[in-house]
Parts: structure tokens; C-alpha cells; sequence
């Protein structure tokens, strides 16, 4: 009995586990932006920073300094005496050593680019599939945006009201035919007493941590297989 009892527990964790959902919360209202990651009881602010990370980095800011203070570059003169003191090699044994040609710094700098782009694209590739898995799956909640339009006078305001009605609400139709939404609100608004246009925008995306996982096993298999073929 108290088998079944354990095992029922670690199904019912199992399946709490991988049924959560990884939220990413995003704010934007007067310029202060707001970014948070949460999944279950764990919350990482990204946006703004908090102040224990901003009284960190200025803590080893203060280190850094107070170590350059103590041990201080050596002057130019120095180091100009440095060098005259050491060995002086012959022209003749400067072309013993570099007896083979080199490649300059050009070429290999092209190479690496070519490395670099090489790489990128075997990872956009493997990635495509992912990438689709978690698309499929991903949820755009709470999505709600207010654009108030003001300008210098009245003439200017109502053409810009008819202009920006025309692009966010063809916009949010475009967007709600790609991407699963729930319980989203959209306004334009015109004031004609105020200066200068306000933006606030908020929204939630979810996505399942079972499609997370797979997606990232994914991920990983296709990338290792394409490895191992080479």
C-alpha cells in the first residue's frame, strides 16, 4: 500500500512538473520597461535591475579600481627600456625562424567568418524543427495595448489618430492569424488637450514545460546525429 501511495506522489509531481508553464512577463509604459521569467514558485527579474545586482557591480567596480590604484601600469618609459634590453635577434635568424610562409592576418581572419557563418547555419537548421514545435504551443495571454495620440493641435492629431487606427488594428488582425492569443485588448485613443503620444503595452507568454523539454531534447538529438555523419 504505501508503494502505491509513493508512486501515485511522484506521478502527481511528475505530471505538476512537466504541465507548469514558463511565463515570460513583459511591461512597457512611460519608458520603464518590466521583464520577468517565472515557472511555478521561481521568479528571475531581468528588467529593471534590481538594486542588490546594481550595489554588486559597483562593489567590484570599487575593487577593480582600488587594484589599479595599488599595482599601476608600468610608464612608457619603462617599457621602452624593456625592450631595448632585451635580445636583439639577426636578420639572418629572423629568417631562419620564419623559414615558412604564414598566413596573414586577413586570411585567417576570413576563415574564421567563414567557421563562424558555417556554425550559425548548422544551428539555424537543427533548430528549425524546435523552433516549430515551439511555436505550435505557445500562448500570447493577457496581451493588452493603449496608444494614445497627441500632437500640436487638433488638424495634426485626428490625421495621425486615422493613420496609427489603420496600422496597429491591421497589425493586431496580422498577428492574432499567427500567434494563439487570449483575452487581448487593443486601443487607439486621440487627446486633443495634451502633447507628445503615450504608449503602454503588456503581455504574458506561455509555453508548457513538456514541450519545452522536447523541444530541447530535439535540439540536442538532431545536432548530435548531424556531429556524428561527419
Amino acid at each position: 500500500m504505501m508503494g502505491w501511495i509513493i508512486l501515485a506522489v511522484v506521478l502527481a509531481l511528475l505530471s505538476l512538473f512537466l504541465l507548469s508553464s514558463v511565463r515570460v512577463v513583459f511591461r512597457y509604459e512611460n519608458t520603464e520597461v518590466f521583464l520577468q521569467i517565472c515557472w511555478l514558485l521561481l521568479r528571475c527579474q531581468i528588467l529593471p535591475e534590481k538594486e542588490k545586482r546594481k550595489k554588486a557591480e559597483k562593489k567590484k567596480k570599487q575593487k577593480r579600481v582600488k587594484k589599479n590604484m595599488k599595482n599601476p601600469p608600468p610608464s612608457s618609459a619603462e617599457t621602452m627600456e624593456q625592450k631595448t634590453e632585451g635580445p636583439q635577434e639577426t636578420p639572418s635568424a629572423a629568417k631562419r625562424q620564419g623559414g615558412g610562409k604564414k598566413e596573414g592576418p586577413l586570411n585567417q581572419q576570413s576563415r574564421d567568418l567563414q567557421e563562424m557563418f558555417r556554425t550559425v547555419w548548422e544551428l539555424l537548421q537543427t533548430a528549425k524543427k524546435p523552433l516549430g514545435l515551439l511555436y505550435r504551443h505557445l500562448w500570447v495571454r493577457r496581451l493588452d495595448l493603449q496608444l494614445v495620440i497627441a500632437r500640436e493641435d487638433a488638424a495634426q492629431t485626428a490625421i495621425a489618430y486615422g493613420q496609427m487606427n489603420g496600422w496597429v488594428y491591421g497589425a493586431w488582425a496580422a498577428l492574432s492569424h499567427l500567434v494563439r492569443m487570449k483575452k487581448s485588448q487593443v486601443q487607439v485613443l486621440a487627446d486633443y488637450l495634451s502633447r507628445g503620444d503615450r504608449l503602454r503595452l503588456s503581455f504574458e507568454l506561455r509555453l508548457r514545460t513538456v514541450f519545452l523539454l522536447a523541444a530541447g531534447i530535439q535540439f540536442f538529438w538532431s545536432f548530435l546525429w548531424k556531429q556524428i555523419r561527419k
